[in-house]
This record gives structure tokens, sequence and C-alpha cells, in this order.
């Protein structure tokens, strides 16, 4: 059985991820949407901590510095990305500074956008022990566990 994931959602505009909540609602990723830092902060309270955080820039009471320090308050290492309509490198540089797990400049379809956030929970879920043969002879060829390298 595939676990339920979850995504927080955090915009001005509520009706922005309309399209992609449909898209990930078929894909069976709950979401849940904020429309201010004080919202999401109740919401990574209550609801416990999400998969996947997605944030606009621009806040009317932050930002998305705000965001990532308080999803890294409420459950580090959940995946942040940034989404901005304004094309910068200095402002890409920064969410990476800050830890963001992306970047993006709207508009994306909505198929891509999901991909993307897809990729991003995938690369922090952590994954599981590779099982392989072991070098030594045992009985029946036993299999033991050796963690993933990194690479």
């Amino acid at each position: 059985m595939k676990a339920v994931r979850s995504v927080l959602l955090v915009h001005n505009e509520p009706d922005a991820f309309r399209g992609l909540e449909e898209l990930l609602h078929e894909q069976q990723i709950c979401t849940r949407q904020a429309h201010q830092c004080a919202e999401a902060r109740t919401l990574l309270k209550e609801a416990g901590p999400m998969d996947l955080v997605l944030t606009d820039v621009m806040l009317s009471d932050g930002g998305w510095k705000d965001i990532i320090r308080l999803v890294n308050k409420a459950a580090k290492g959940t995946p942040v990305i940034v989404m901005s309509r304004v094309v910068s490198m200095r402002l890409y540089l920064d969410t990476q500074d800050a830890g963001a797990a992306d970047f993006i400049v709207p508009p994306m379809a909505p198929r891509d956008l999901a991909y993307t956030l897809n990729t991003a929970i995938e690369k922090s879920s952590p994954k599981p022990p590779r099982l392989v043969r072991s070098d030594q002879p045992s009985s029946g060829g036993e299999l033991r566990r050796r963690t993933a390298m990194p690479g």
C-alpha cells in the first residue's frame, strides 16, 4: 500500500494552485493551503509534518525566508520549493543558500509542476537499505542488508 503524501501550498491568491491541487489529488497526494505565514505556522503545528512545502516568494505577512524557517522549526528536512514570477539569479542563489530544495518560475504546466514536486519529495525520502548477496559463503545464499552508498 502506497503511503499518503501531503503538500502544503502557500500563496497569497486562493485560486493560484487550483489546477495543481486537482492533479496532486489524482496522484493520491493530500494538499493543504495557507495564504499567509501565520496560517502556514498553524497548519504545520496542527497537521503535523508535510512531505513538501511550495511557497510563493512574497506573502502578506512575510516571505519565503519565513516559510523556510517555519518548516525547519516544525520538521527539519522537509523540502521547500520557492516560486517566483521574477527571474533573478540573486534570488535563486539566496533561496538555495537558505536551504530551498528548488526554485521555480511560473507559468509551468500543472503536470511539470507535479513532477517537480514529486521529485523533491522522492529526493528527501529516506531510502531503504539495499539487499546484496554476502561475499562470504553461507547456507542458502543468505542476503544481508547493506546501507546504500551515496552516489
